[in-house]
């Protein structure tokens, strides 16, 4: 039980990060233009490493499935 609800806490932080990085992608102006505004680079780079942690998550969710 415990290593569920340590896999949802896991989630629910991975997901608030993205979703704050795409909150701060949205309202920064100009994140298409070039130069590329810095807040807008900093959050695609936060939001790219939350996508990864979302498949770590997956993989160690993979590797850790006991059989009942």
């Amino acid at each position: 039980m415990s290593s569920k609800i340590l896999f949802l806490v896991g989630a629910v932080v991975v997901l608030a990060i993205y979703g704050v990085a795409v909150a701060v992608l949205i309202t920064t102006p100009g994140n298409n233009s070039i130069p590329t505004p810095g807040r807008a680079v900093v959050a695609g780079i936060i939001a790219m490493f939350s996508t990864l942690l979302v498949f770590t998550l997956g993989f160690i969710k993979t590797a850790t499935i006991t059989q009942d």
